[in-house]
């Protein structure tokens, strides 16, 4: 029995951990406009307890910010695009893009 409880105990535990890691990792980035097929960076939880939001490798304190950092991640992608020569858009269309992130 003692084993039994052990067992379940340990499985309700690992089922537990997995179910916060896949919540953890949901984007809070929700703008899903990609001009050029360049979405905007994903927001995720970084596991600092201070500074939650993760973008790339940088790390903020609240959600804005990350935000903010997303769409301008997002606008240099789509200017770098736009300045390469892609005739489908231009850096104003980009501009307009990272107003609506």
């Amino acid at each position: 029995m003692k084993f039994t409880s052990t067992i379940l105990l340990l499985s309700v535990a690992a089922l537990s951990s997995a179910r916060v890691l896949s919540v953890r990792q949901a984007n809070a980035q929700s703008f899903t406009g990609a001009l050029g097929g360049i979405a905007a960076t994903p927001i995720l939880d970084s596991g600092i307890e201070d500074r939650p939001f993760a973008v790339k490798a940088d790390t903020f304190d609240n959600l804005g910010a990350a935000l903010q950092r997303s769409c301008d991640q997002q606008f240099n992608g789509c200017a770098n695009e736009a300045n390469g020569g892609n005739p489908e858009f231009s850096t104003q269309d980009c501009a307009a893009q990272k107003g609506m992130c």
